[in-house]
């Protein structure tokens, strides 16, 4: 059985160059996550949505609107975090 899918080129470019590097087909490597998927039944990897929770993106409007300021620069991550939730 033969299954066509659309890819962007780039992407399939890059993509090509990995898996030539890893000994596989573009087949392969898709039979590789087809397989995974129902193995797992889900996606075989996390996916995360990187967006701010709501107080963290109402800080960051503030200081990138200039109605806030950090007083950087900080001497560890934890004093830059003490400093943001002043703000």
């Amino acid at each position: 059985m033969t299954t066509t899918i659309r890819i962007d080129n780039d992407l399939k470019k890059e993509c090509d160059l990995i898996f030539e590097d890893l000994g596989l087909s573009m087949s392969a490597a898709m039979t590789l996550f087809l397989k995974q998927v129902v193995k797992t039944r889900g996606i075989p990897f996390e996916l995360k949505a990187h967006v701010p929770n709501k107080e963290t993106r109402k800080t960051l409007d503030a200081i990138i609107s200039g109605k806030e300021k950090l007083n950087g620069p900080f001497d560890s991550p934890q004093e830059m975090m003490k400093e943001l939730t002043r703000v």
